[in-house]
């Protein structure tokens, strides 16, 4: 057993963190750690184009599963580089973390599902770029209009328009598939993440019974039962709702049953009980010139309280807040091509139980940063 537990703290220390990668970043646009199917000459030549195309990609390809996963690690690397888009391909799972300048996030996550499904990581890269630069377009020949006659043109006018409707209706067909898909992992996300915050209520719920029950006051009951209600009323939601405003509702609702938890406890350690948090606000404010804004939603900092070491649920905050704003945006609310949305407001609220929320965070940090990825299918 003390083998296996130093080979294991061997495989970490050996493990690239993000500061291990973001020299080789700077330098080249690309690092590839030892152990993947990566080359450097593949990888180098997609860095290449989507720079030519106009956008600042950094790619990060790793021969071990980051222990966040690689949505979490492109993150990091891009907050320690400050600007452009981070690519992290992990054995499992593709992230990326954007500024938001070069490409939209129906684009990466567009790209994201171009290359989910490839085997190789050259491959991955590949098909990443390839669906953000789009294929090299050569110019049209020149023709001799003297030799040709007046009907010959009309005809290849005809079939120039022809060609050209074709592919704007194949187009918006192939985004709005890709819009439907991209909303579809945004509730996944969103239940699943959510999924969490209960089991931790639910926990909480069956810790603190026990104690409720053998209590002689009344508003540690009330509060209580208050907040099993709470819970069992998201419980039944949670798998039907897909409104992104319903959600934040709902969101709202889990914050209100771990206020209820929080009250109770706060009497029966006879603390002062926390203040009722206010609902979060879907705003859309005002775009700048020549850059739209996306939604924002706005909570107040939540009430401060000190919750049980062994508590295990806090308020959702951002966790959930950034999947519904990415949800917005997948559904073209206020973003367009420049999407911006983001959380504002306070934290978790509390020095005990962290927030422990699933699944891509999106839209935090910076005025346009996008977020988003997920697990390989090849």
């Amino acid at each position: 057993m003390k083998r296996i537990l130093l080979v294991v703290a061997a495989l970490a220390i050996l493990a690239a963190s993000p500061g291990d990668v973001v020299s080789e970043l700077e330098d080249q646009g690309f690092y590839i750690e030892s152990g993947s199917n990566a080359s450097s000459e593949v990888v180098g030549d997609a860095v290449a184009d989507a720079s030519f195309s106009g956008g600042r990609l950094y790619v990060v390809v790793l021969s071990e599963e980051p222990a966040s996963g690689a949505t979490f690690f492109a993150a990091s690397v891009l907050d320690e580089l400050g600007s452009g888009t981070v690519l992290t391909v992990a054995p499992e799972s593709i992230g990326y973390d954007s500024d938001g300048n070069s490409w939209s996030a129906d684009e990466l996550d567009e790209a994201y599902n171009a290359s989910r499904n490839e085997t190789s990581d050259d491959d991955v890269v590949v098909r990443f770029v390839e669906s953000l630069t789009g294929p090299a377009v050569g110019g049209g020949g020149s023709g001799s209009g003297d030799q040709e006659g007046s009907g010959g043109g009309l005809i290849w006018i005809l079939v120039f328009i022809g060609g050209l409707a074709a592919l704007f209706f194949y187009l918006r067909s192939r985004s709005q598939k890709t819009s439907a898909t991209a909303r579809a992992g945004r509730l996944d996300q969103f239940r699943t993440a959510a999924q969490g915050k209960l089991n931790e209520v639910a926990n909480d719920i069956l810790e603190m019974e026990t104690e409720v029950t053998m209590s002689e006051n009344t508003e540690v009951q009330q509060h209580y039962k208050s907040a099993s209600a709470k819970y069992a009323e998201v419980v039944d939601k949670v798998g039907t709702v897909t409104d992104p405003e319903e959600l934040l509702d709902l969101s709202y609702q889990l914050d209100i049953a771990i206020w209820e938890l929080d009250v109770a406890e706060a009497y029966l350690d006879g603390k002062t009980p926390p203040k009722k948090p206010e609902p979060p606000k879907l705003e859309t404010p005002q775009s700048q010139p020549g850059r739209k804004s996306g939604p924002v939603i706005t909570t107040p900092t939540p009430p401060a309280y000190d919750r049980r070491p062994q508590r295990q649920s806090s308020p959702a905050g951002p966790d959930l807040g950034n999947i519904l704003l990415a949800l917005l945006a997948a559904r073209g609310m206020g973003g367009g091509g420049n999407y911006s949305g983001r959380w504002t407001g306070g934290g978790g609220g509390s020095s005990g139980g962290g927030s422990r929320g699933g699944g891509p965070r999106m839209g935090g940090g910076g005025g346009g940063r996008i977020r988003g990825g997920g697990r390989r299918g090849g």
